[in-house]
């Protein structure tokens, strides 16, 4: 049987970040370089676990959270911004360290153009729309995608489906390790379902995002007064409005969330990805990334690690799969007899 390909397809400035706050790596050239060379790290490791056929790297666009800012001026509001380790912190002012954060998070893009392994970012549009979008492409139907995050929001892509593949979200944890979140750890953990997991997260609200929820209403009080949010089944706002009417009197929360109707209705355009809301532009424009060849430029990989004081580490796994990527693009499609044409294995070793 032919082997279920592998999509990578990773949150990239969420990783970053975590990378940059997490790794307390100097360079031989006596600079903070935990963000840039943690994020290559982590890339290696998640590919180490995941073993992927192709990485799509998503950023966020320059302006990417002004359209939702229009709708929710506090959007985001309220954010400290994210610190260096505190092992390494002292050694820069805040403004050397803003310097220093913005010329790894591009120093990252640099080093990863000049492997095998997509990058997308388009302006006006924050990285979580353009995943959603590359998640359900018809060109990636049939494959196992993982999105690599820590955010929640991508639990409402998580799905199984025998015709366009399965989604599941890998979330690194700390001391390196991870989990890898199905559609059943959806059902086992929260009693939600994954197309319904949209709902229930606009009822909870995001304290991340500075998005408020539903007074004293949380994911479990969710699952417990709709149970149907559990079923294979898409559910909208209007059902779980019209289930609050017929219990009115109740409980408190069915009165609760009807006198709150217009938040969770404004928390659901800010959230959900069922529908990333793309231009035409920036769908050809997503279009023509993925088919741009591929390309390995080892030599420069290693002279911009030298330039940039990386020191010693080990990359083998991560050359060999650049490698690998390159000549997968380069071989001849495999001929499939119209018998096996849709035959595939669901296998994955390590996830």
């Amino acid at each position: 049987m032919e082997k279920q390909k592998r999509l990578l397809i990773v949150d990239g400035l969420n990783i970053y970040m975590r990378s940059y706050n997490a790794n307390p790596s100097i360079s031989t050239n006596g600079e903070p370089i935990g963000g840039c060379k943690g994020f290559l790290a982590s890339l290696q490791k998640i590919s180490r676990n995941v073993e992927p056929d192709r990485i799509i790297v998503i950023w966020d666009g320059d302006g990417g959270s002004a359209r939702k800012r229009k709708l929710c001026p506090g959007y985001k509001g309220g954010r400290k911004p994210v610190r260096l380790n505190r092992m390494v912190r002292d050694l820069l002012t805040e403004e050397q360290e803003r310097a220093n954060r913005a010329w790894q998070y591009e120093n990252t893009i640099d080093y990863l153009s000049q492997m095998p392994i997509t990058q997308i970012r388009i302006d006006g549009f924050e990285a979580d729309d353009v995943i959603s979008y590359v998640n359900s492409m018809s060109t990636f139907h049939g494959w196992l995608r993982i999105i690599a995050s820590t955010d929640k929001d991508f639990y409402q892509c998580v799905s199984t489906d025998p015709s366009a593949g399965q989604t599941v979200v890998y979330r690194p944890r700390e001391k390196g390790a991870f989990e890898v979140i199905r559609e059943k750890d959806l059902l086992e953990t929260f009693n939600i379902h994954p197309s319904n997991f949209v709902i229930a997260r606009t009822m909870e609200g995001d304290k991340s995002d500075n998005l408020p929820g539903v007074p004293k209403v949380g994911l479990k009080t969710v699952a417990k007064r709709f149970p149907f949010l559990k079923q294979n089944k898409e559910y909208y706002l209007q059902d779980v409005y019209e289930e609050c009417e017929k219990n009115l009197g109740k409980a408190k929360i069915y009165d609760t969330i009807l006198e709150n109707k217009d938040l969770v209705d404004l928390n659901y355009q800010m959230m959900q990805l069922s529908a990333p809301n793309l231009s035409a532009q920036a769908d050809r424009e997503i279009q023509s990334r993925i088919k741009n060849p591929l390309a390995f430029n080892k030599t420069a990989v290693n002279a911009m690690m030298i330039s940039d004081g990386f020191g010693t580490g080990n990359w083998d796994f991560l050359f060999a799969m650049c490698k690998r990527f390159i000549m997968a693009a380069k071989a001849p499609a495999p001929q499939v007899s119209s018998a096996n044409s849709k035959r595939t294995t669901n296998t994955c070793k390590k996830i």
